[in-house]
């Protein structure tokens, strides 16, 4: 139960971890490229 609980956990902040990480490099994209915005802000 608690071998379970640990490797939920660890795959948990693995994940959250590797969201953040792609959610950097996206926004880093769309700061360095004017296209990019003027296509999020067209889309949005």
């Amino acid at each position: 139960m608690i071998t379970e609980l640990r490797a939920m956990f660890f795959l948990v902040v693995s994940f959250v971890f590797f969201l953040i990480i792609i959610g950097l490099i996206g926004l880093s994209t769309i700061m360095s490229s004017g296209r990019w915005s003027e296509r999020t802000r067209a889309a949005g």
